[in-house]
């Protein structure tokens, strides 16, 4: 089945990349699911304090996260990419010494840096280690791999909430350092396939990157982050709007999640090669707007609803969002990727990750007070706000798609002299 569905990469460098990926976000399932209750129950820190700690270490993450860009582009992605790894490994074994909130907030800052460039950096080691022609189908089969790893995760983690002891939420966190440190092991060897010439004309390159001057990318950037407002929706904005404002058996909201993950992992590939060109991912976002925004028309009419009739909704919820989110994703990889430069990709994606970063941390306090906040009015006023959304990043692409020439360098610039390919292959 893998192999008719292209879940997988050819082997090679980008199957041992993705396979690093599976280890590394099982790790993040047992972390996301469990990690709030091991600071709360095993560090004795209060909810506030651990909010507080997370919040601060995001923020400063996300200040940082083109500077590991700029790193990637001048170094290679690779070593970037692996560092922040080990990096988030020592920090995970860390959390497990901390015993007052100075400490956490310490670590959880370093923690939030390693985690926004490791977000930041990933779109580049993918550019690097793929070719025009699977760029985009290998970025949807990496999250393929991570839906696969956190849905693994979680599952295991429910392990720990059945015990309840300090002791296994310190274990949870514990395996979850172990993952970050196979995973960089697994990349050692790979080739990253980095295709700039070495020396000080990499390096010139890399400081010349301009992205937060290019207008229309950060155009792009910032139309695609309102859109990515739908990720938060699933996993904040639709357990408490089932929970506490419709009849619907709460277990609905874990048949909602397996629902989810299993159409994105069957049909991620197979959408992403509908948007392999801009104009085709333009297409793509602003139908998007128009899913997402039935989507939440859907979600409106659950609050009226008996148990029975909750449960059919929410499960047509649950298919017309994912339909959403794989078109919003597939039109996402396209654009970050075709819309920078090749010299570049290190900067520029990092900073197109500012986007669903930014919108990640908003997300909560927005949702909160437009929907769950207003009820069914407030699924309403998303419906607008998403097919706004739809529309802008379509615009947005489609202007930037206009003037990629003014600022792409041409390929021939960057690229090692065929003598010293040849020198290196031998």
């Amino acid at each position: 089945m893998t192999a008719k569905l292209h879940l997988l990469p050819p082997p090679g460098g980008l199957r041992r990349f993705a396979v690093a990926n599976l280890i590394n976000t099982v790790g993040s399932g047992l972390y996301i699911t469990s990690g709030t209750l091991f600071f709360t129950r095993a560090v004795g820190l209060t909810v506030e304090e651990t909010a507080l700690g997370m919040t601060v270490g995001t923020g400063v993450g996300l200040a940082l996260m083109m500077v590991f860009g700029r790193l990637s582009d001048r170094f290679g992605p690779k070593p970037v990419y692996v560092s922040l790894l080990v990096a988030q490994a020592l920090m995970m074994a860390a959390f497990t010494q901390v015993r007052s909130f100075s400490w956490f907030l310490v670590v959880a800052v370093v923690s939030g840096i390693a985690d926004r460039g490791i977000a930041g950096t990933a779109g580049a080691l993918i550019h690097a280690m793929s070719d025009a022609e699977n760029r985009i189908t290998a970025r949807a089969q990496l999250r393929t791999s991570t839906n696969v790893g956190l849905g693994l995760g979680t599952l295991i983690a429910g392990t720990s909430l059945l015990v309840d002891t300090a002791a296994a939420y310190t274990c949870v966190v514990a395996g979850n350092a172990v993952l970050f440190g196979t995973a960089a092991a697994m990349l050692l060897g790979v080739d990253a396939g980095h295709r700039r010439a070495p020396g000080t004309a990499g390096a010139a390159t890399a400081r010349t990157a301009a992205p937060l001057r290019d207008r229309r990318y950060l155009a792009v950037t910032a139309a695609n982050g309102l859109l990515a407002l739908h990720a938060s929706v699933l996993s904040f904005a639709l357990p408490l709007w089932v929970a506490g404002h419709t009849e619907a058996p709460k277990w609905s909201i874990a048949m909602v999640m397996i629902v989810n993950t299993v159409l994105v992992v069957l049909l991620q590939v197979r959408v992403s090669r509908r948007t392999g060109t801009v104009p085709q991912a333009a297409r793509m976002a602003r139908l998007t707007g128009v899913v997402f925004a039935m989507a939440c028309l859907t979600m409106a009419a659950t609050r009226s609803l008996g148990p029975a009739l909750s449960v059919g909704v929410l499960l047509l919820w649950a298919v017309i969002y994912t339909a959403g989110e794989l078109a919003q994703t597939s039109a996402e990889f396209c654009l970050g990727f075709e819309l920078a430069p090749d010299h570049a990709q290190g900067a520029y994606q990092s900073v197109f990750a500012l986007g669903p970063g930014v919108m990640r941390a908003l997300a909560p306090t927005l949702l909160a007070t437009l929907v769950l906040g207003n009820g069914s009015t407030g699924w309403l006023a998303l419906a607008g706000f998403f097919l706004v959304s739809g529309l802008l990043v379509s615009a947005a692409a489609r202007s930037a798609n206009r003037d990629r020439g003014t600022f792409r360098r041409p390929a021939e610039t960057f690229t090692v002299p065929s003598a010293e390919r040849s020198a290196a292959s031998s």
